[in-house]
């Protein structure tokens, strides 16, 4: 254990630069998780809503392919009621005139 710990303080000043602008990158963005797209397990967790495109494979189906991470947002179950009562009232809409 006091290996890896030695490895990462003693990384270069490039390399401990580069994940500190990583940290403050990510600062205030939102955290959402990414599942596969076959059985749901978890895959990764990605900030923002940006477009990523990522090689991802999944521990438990095998599924291994090129996922784009914004095809792939959730919606919140409050949002997702919403959206579902208007698209009902839609259907309700008669258009006789």
């Amino acid at each position: 254990m006091q290996n890896t710990i030695e490895k990462r303080t003693l990384s270069g000043p490039d390399l401990q630069y580069r994940l500190e602008q990583s940290r403050k990158a990510t600062e205030g963005k939102a955290l959402r998780t990414i599942r596969c797209p076959g059985c749901g397990f978890y895959l990764l967790d990605v900030e923002d809503y940006e477009h990523y495109i990522v090689r991802v494979k999944c521990r438990k189906c095998k599924f291994n392919d090129v996922i784009d991470t914004a095809f792939f947002r959730t919606m919140k179950k409050k949002q997702l009621n919403r959206l579902k009562k208007y698209s009902e009232e839609l259907g309700k809409v008669r258009y006789d005139r």
